[in-house]
């Protein structure tokens, strides 16, 4: 493997780590995919779908692959609040499931427009992208206590 499709591998294994690209990662990837070396080029896409592939294990985790980072703090907290970080998290007098308690039928439309059923609810990453999209519309009203 060349040495700059080797330092992708790693750079994107560490974005992987930390959830988002640095801007060097994003250009260490750019060199490669415009290098003209086809080995380099089919590297940073292996590198970059196994990023992709690969499943948030609890809360904290998809925040961090899925959350701007200027409010992730925030993120954790209200994960912290609401499900103590564990996906599973089940209220036994509603419906609201999962890292952030969403509301299976308040929400099923938002889970539906993302691509996602509600019997997703309990893994972190689709839990979290559809509170990612309520964020987005809404701000933290949702969440204030």
């Amino acid at each position: 493997m060349p040495s700059m499709a080797r330092s992708l591998v790693v750079a994107l294994v560490l974005a992987g780590t930390t959830a988002a690209c640095t801007p060097h990662q994003v250009s260490t990837y750019m060199i490669a995919k415009t290098s003209g070396d086809p080995a380099a080029a089919a590297a940073a896409d292996r590198a970059v779908a196994d990023w992709h592939n690969r499943r948030s294990a609890d809360c904290y985790e998809a925040i961090d692959r899925h959350w701007p980072a200027a409010s992730r703090a925030w993120a954790r907290g209200i994960v912290w609040r609401e499900s103590r970080n564990n996906p599973a998290a089940a209220n036994t007098r509603s419906t609201a499931r999962g890292c952030w308690q969403l509301l299976l039928g308040t929400h099923g439309r938002r889970f539906a427009k993302l691509g996602f059923s509600t019997a997703q609810w309990a893994d972190p990453d689709v839990n979290t992208l559809v509170a990612l999209d309520l964020y987005r519309e809404a701000g933290t009203s949702p969440w204030r206590l």
